[in-house]
C-alpha cells in the first residue's frame, strides 16, 4: 500500500488519521480484562486470537476526553508491536488533501478535509510514549 492512504477514525468530535500500513485490524470494542496499577488510558488486556493485546482509550491517550461510548477498536502495529485503540468509529480509507507538518507529540502532520481538522497520528512515538510509560 501508499504512504499515502490512511485509515480516518473519530475519537468524540476530534478526527485522526493512520498510515494503512500500520492497521492490522478494526473490530468490534469488547470486555478487557482490567491490569491494576496500569495508566488511566489503559482500559486493560484482551484476547485477540490467542494474543494478549493492550487496550487503550485512544481518546484519553491523546490527553483528551475518554471515550465511554467507544464501539470499535483499532488495532495497531509498529515493528512487531501491537496495541489496540478504542475509537467511535471509522470513518474512511484513502488519500488525506495535502498535510502540514506538525511539533505537537504524538502526531506527524495534520490536514484540513472539508471543514474537519484531522491530526495524522505518527505510530512510531505512540508506541515509544506506550514503552516508556510501560518501562516506570
Amino acid at each position: 500500500m501508499s504512504d499515502d492512504v490512511f485509515v480516518q477514525l473519530r475519537v468524540g468530535a476530534e478526527s485522526y488519521a493512520l498510515p494503512v500500513e500500520a492497521v492490522i485490524e478494526v473490530t468490534m470494542l469488547e470486555a478487557s480484562t482490567p491490569l491494576p496499577g496500569g495508566p488511566p488510558e489503559l482500559l486493560g488486556l484482551q484476547n485477540l486470537r490467542g494474543h494478549a493485546l493492550p487496550v487503550y482509550d485512544l481518546g484519553s491517550y491523546l490527553g483528551g476526553h475518554a471515550t465511554p461510548n467507544a464501539a470499535r477498536m483499532i488495532v495497531v502495529s509498529d515493528g512487531g508491536r501491537r496495541a489496540g485503540f478504542a475509537i467511535d468509529v471509522v470513518t474512511g480509507v484513502g488519500p488525506l488533501p495535502e498535510r502540514t507538518d506538525s511539533d505537537a507529540e504524538l502526531f506527524s502532520g495534520s490536514t484540513l478535509d472539508g471543514d474537519r481538522l484531522v491530526g495524522v497520528l505518527a505510530v512510531d512515538l505512540l508506541f515509544a510514549r506506550l514503552e516508556r510509560a510501560a518501562s516506570r
